[in-house]
């Protein structure tokens, strides 16, 4: 009975997305599972993780090919995932998606090994929350899985959306060495269309990092929608991972974002946050501000090669996205914004970290960020090193515009 409930739910949720225009490619290329390995999607909520992976089982099915697909907590669930591999690997199922893994309330990563070497056939798509942990000793996933970590819209993606432009992603690399050609060509496209390239970015900041924005026609209202998220994730996914947060550790980690967010981006106080929060002791701090940035709801700058194990104190905070910005504060801080930013844009390329001149260190490259009459004479003396500013629209030298990192992805 359950497998015929989960069938008949599946093609309903398919139909829902066949017609969507926007696809996000840069997930999307990459869900093709390879010969016995799972593909795994890690994302914060609202980041469009379920509709990708959904269209891409759409197309499948258009293709000819059987596709399944079902959240790990639906109620018609009833069994096992493995056993319900097994009846559809059984049935002649090809495709088996499964969302939301980190809700199941069995051991999930033992039973994904258990379906991807038993039915080679079947080719698995798994999503989850950001926070999700892979234990790879307790189960052995680490040669059997790709791993996608997915962001939030980016700018390109955003313009994709809204306007249909169509433009390519560039690799930080090819951003700094060609950024006067890539800036030239976005801008004509901007100036032939007759539309304000710098409004349009702004409005991204305020507004365009999560899918979910277009189910809202009051802004304010999709606002408290990503507040409502924020806490849902605490309440919700933070404890489906990390055992060790009860009611009254969800209620301390939320008085600590309140605390925190309107004062992001900020280097903390340890001792003094614990004292005012009143946490035992300093290492259950840094262990709730490490489990809000594993969960993309803070994003934290840590000092290189420190592993996080022992939980190390944060170099500097950050809200995740702009976004949450405005969630939290109706006028936030324009400097707070870059450089919230940037972070989000440079978080993932390499080794990240607050340098002592300048305000980020990606590997060995420094950048200084700030508005249109930014300088570079802060870092004039830095081999390596770039002034991103915001409201300008061309290059100069090595100062280049705040927008052009919404290229990345």
């Amino acid at each position: 009975m359950a497998f015929h409930d989960l069938s008949k739910l599946s093609k309903d949720l398919l139909h829902d997305v066949k017609d969507m225009e926007f696809v996000r490619t840069v997930i999307f290329a990459h869900l093709e599972p390879p010969k016995q390995n799972a593909v795994i999607v890690k994302g914060a909520r609202g980041i469009g993780k379920s509709t990708v992976i959904k269209q891409y089982l759409s197309e499948k099915q258009k293709s000819g090919y059987k596709v399944l697909y079902f959240s790990a907590d639906s109620s018609y669930l009833d069994s096992r995932l493995v056993d319900l591999a097994m009846e559809y690997n059984d049935r002649g199922g090809e495709y088996l998606a499964i969302d939301e893994i980190h809700r199941y309330t069995g051991d999930w990563q033992r039973e994904l090994k258990t379906i991807i070497d038993s039915f080679p056939r079947l080719k698995l798509i798994v999503s989850g929350s950001s926070a999700l942990k892979l234990d790879y000793a307790k189960a052995d996933l680490s040669r059997r899985h790709l791993l996608i970590k997915a962001k939030g819209i980016s700018f390109r993606e955003y313009l994709k959306l809204n306007l249909g432009f169509d433009l390519k992603v560039f690799s930080i690399t090819e951003l700094l060495k060609d950024a006067e050609e890539i800036c030239h060509v976005i801008r004509k496209i901007f100036a032939d269309q007759k539309l304000d390239l710098l409004q349009s970015f702004h409005d991204y900041l305020r507004s365009g990092y999560f899918l979910t924005r277009n189910n809202y026609t009051i802004e304010s209202i999709y606002f408290d929608s990503l507040v409502n998220t924020i806490n849902s994730v605490i309440d919700s996914d933070i404890p489906y991972i990390h055992h060790d947060v009860d009611p009254v550790a969800r209620d301390k980690i939320k008085t600590l974002l309140k605390h925190i967010a309107i004062k992001c981006p900020f280097t903390p106080n340890i001792s003094e946050v614990a004292q005012n929060l009143g946490l035992s002791n300093d290492n259950t701090l840094k262990k709730y501000l490490f489990y809000l940035h594993e969960a993309e709801i803070l994003l934290n700058l840590y000092p290189s090669n420190k592993s996080h194990k022992d939980f190390p104190k944060p170099q500097k905070i950050f809200l995740n996205n702009t976004n949450f910005a405005f969630a939290f504060s109706s006028e936030p801080n324009i400097g707070t914004l870059r450089e919230t930013y940037v972070a989000n844009c440079l978080y993932g390329l390499g080794e990240l970290t607050a340098p002592t001149h300048g305000d980020f260190c990606l590997d060995n490259i420094i950048f200084e960020v700030g508005g249109k009459s930014k300088s570079a004479r802060q870092i004039k003396d830095i081999q390596y090193s770039y002034v991103l500013a915001d409201n300008i629209l061309g290059v100069n030298r090595n100062i280049i515009p705040l927008w052009l990192l919404g290229f990345l992805w």
